[in-house]
């Protein structure tokens, strides 16, 4: 659950994917997976698009976002127009540079704060 200050969802949000995509740049898939209340990808499905699914491609590195300096990641975020979420578009970097993978993310309302679901990893 992730609760966040009314007028500051953009901020709270980007920080936990910022959060999460730096355990990712670890490769500590698993760990990744458990930070999200409920992910559309398992661990086997994580890896496959890192690879571009194509399982002779090597695992595409990433960044961690909050050591990158010059901060080109592009995010979208939108609201749901029931008001019951956002949904968030990603772009990951390599080297410091946009590679092809997008995440994306759904902040769904419950009760007094907002569940993360990891929706997909796919290329642009």
């Amino acid at each position: 659950m992730i609760y966040v200050e009314c007028g500051k969802e953009q901020d709270y949000f980007i920080a936990f994917v910022e959060n999460a995509l730096g355990i990712l740049a670890k490769e500590d898939y698993a760990s990744f997976i458990s930070l999200f209340d409920s992910s559309r990808l398992s661990e086997h499905d994580l890896v496959l698009a890192l690879r571009y699914l194509d399982i002779s491609c090597p695992i595409l590195k990433i960044d961690d976002p909050k050591l990158i300096k010059n901060k080109k990641q592009n995010t979208c975020l939108f609201a749901f127009n029931d008001s019951s979420g956002y949904h968030m578009d990603y772009d990951l970097t390599t080297d410091g540079a946009i590679n092809d993978l997008t995440i994306q993310i759904e902040f769904l309302r419950k009760a007094d704060g907002y569940i993360a679901v990891l929706d997909d990893l796919h290329t642009l």
